[in-house]
């Protein structure tokens, strides 16, 4: 009996053993497996905060792209909303009519290449230039030129129809002013030599009657009797109280692209017996606009013909010098008129007569009407 319960004890002994080291082998699996678990978990967490920084930053990215590529479509839409691409200046949409119509220039005038001063010449045109004309905005007109549009402003164009003068343009100077102007400029183009820039003229010794005073009255009745006979006229002056210098009187006749240019003036001499009419042009050699000696020395020639068969004055002579700072700067046909002289006493009260005037002024006509062979 105590053999059997010592074997039963010693197996009970065994199996309690045998239990004891498959307790340890499964806690150490579990650890195991505990730390396995856990470091797969810290791999993963890892991974995904990798991951997820990345994503951070790519959206960031992204962001930052979308913002910009926003900004870029707003832009884009307020262009589109406002109808331009560009500042480019256009005809304006309230104003602008559209329709084919033949027009003219009325003096020498810029072509551009969009509707404004600011905008690049094309080219320039002589008074007189035929144009198709597309559209009007009533502050510019767009034109054709070689089927392409460039635009002139509104107010030197006609429409080709309505041109009822002869296609001359003529520009009056009415000579001097109220008040001098004693400051210096250039005798012509690049000169050295200067001149006061306008003197305020002589005066009538009998009448009183200022120089600037007389061209003025003279030369509203030449613009009256001109206008009749189908010329187109601008006038230089038509009041005493400006400032125009002689190299500006020349200017107004160069921009405008006039056919011939009319400086009215009268006389003086020590001598009071001097009188009748005479006028002056450049010599042929003349550094600044000799090319226009032909021109300028007929025109003389016609003028000062016609004011002596109208008026039955002395003719003394067409004066050819190159002291002319108002003839020297011109570009176009020019002339100076000195009607008759100031300082002899006959003259001057005939020159102040009402009449008298007129006749001047129908002889300078005549002249201009045989210059262009009308």
């Amino acid at each position: 009996m105590k053999k059997y319960s010592f074997v039963i004890a010693c197996i009970l002994l065994l199996a309690l053993m045998l239990a004891g080291c498959s307790g340890k082998e499964s806690e150490s699996g579990q650890k195991k497996q505990v730390t396995t678990k856990r470091y797969e978990e810290q791999k993963e967490s890892k991974e995904n905060q990798g991951y997820r920084g990345q994503k951070e930053n790519n959206t960031e990215d992204n962001e930052e792209q979308e913002e910009s590529q926003k900004e870029e479509n707003q832009k884009d839409g307020q262009q589109e909303e406002s109808g331009e691409e560009s500042d480019v200046p256009a005809l304006n949409p309230d104003t602008v009519t559209y329709a084919q119509e033949e027009v003219v220039t009325t003096s020498s005038v810029n072509v551009r290449i969009a509707p404004s001063i600011d905008s690049e010449v094309y080219q320039t045109v002589a008074r007189r230039s035929d144009f198709t004309r597309t559209a009007d905005d009533g502050t510019w007109s767009a034109v054709l030129i070689d089927g392409k549009e460039y635009y002139i402003a509104s107010e030197y164009l006609m429409l080709a129809s309505e041109v009822t003068d002869n296609g001359y343009l003529v520009v009056i100077d009415a000579g001097h002013q109220a008040q001098g102007n004693s400051e210096h400029e250039p005798i012509g183009p690049g000169a050295f030599e200067t001149k006061p820039k306008v003197a305020s003229g002589t005066s009538g010794c009998v009448t009183g009657l200022k120089e600037y005073e007389l061209t003025l009255q003279v030369s509203l009745k030449l613009q009256e009797e001109l206008e009749a006979r189908g010329y187109q006229v601008m006038m230089v002056r038509t009041s005493h109280d400006v400032n125009i210098s002689n190299s500006e009187r020349a200017a107004v006749a160069n921009n405008a692209g006039a056919d011939a240019f009319i400086r009215v003036h009268a006389n003086g001499s020590d001598d009071s017996g001097q009188n009748g009419a005479l006028t002056i042009c450049p010599t042929s050699a003349n550094p600044y606009m000799g090319n226009l000696y032909d021109q300028c020395h007929k025109l003389s020639e016609c003028v000062l013909d016609g004011v002596v068969n109208a008026t039955g004055a002395n003719k003394q002579s067409i004066w050819e010098t190159d002291s002319m700072s108002g003839i020297n700067w011109c570009t176009v046909p020019v002339t100076i008129v000195e009607m008759g002289f100031m300082t002899n006493p006959t003259e001057d009260a005939n020159m102040a007569d009402d009449g008298y005037q007129q006749k001047i002024s129908t002889g300078i006509a005549d002249g201009l009407d045989a210059y262009f062979g009308i």
